[in-house]
């Protein structure tokens, strides 16, 4: 139930089962838009009991893992960005004036 931590996981192509709770942060409707974003990698689940179900369903579908998998590279690119904006800023910031 965190909305960035959820992004992170997709992005890495791991499937993120989501459940929305009462606090005012990761509500349903927060949930359900996360959802839309982040299509198949999401599954959601309205019940701490069908967690455990749901893994069971998504580990044992292998076309499903690849098609995750394969989400999570479209929505969220390919992994080095952080040492390429560090490598620009070191750029930018060291150059001598």
């Amino acid at each position: 139930m965190a909305g960035t931590a959820t992004e992170e996981f997709v992005g890495l192509g791991k499937p993120a089962i989501i459940m929305p709770g009462e606090g005012p942060q990761f509500t349903y409707a927060f949930a359900e838009a996360q959802s839309r974003l982040l299509g198949c990698s999401i599954i959601m689940v309205d019940k701490a009991n069908e967690v455990s179900q749901a893994i069971s369903q998504v580990i044992n579908n292998p076309q499903q893992l690849q098609q995750i998998a394969a989400n999570g590279k479209r929505r969220m690119g390919e992994s080095g960005a952080a040492q390429r904006i560090a490598l620009s800023l070191c750029k930018t910031l060291l150059k001598e004036q």
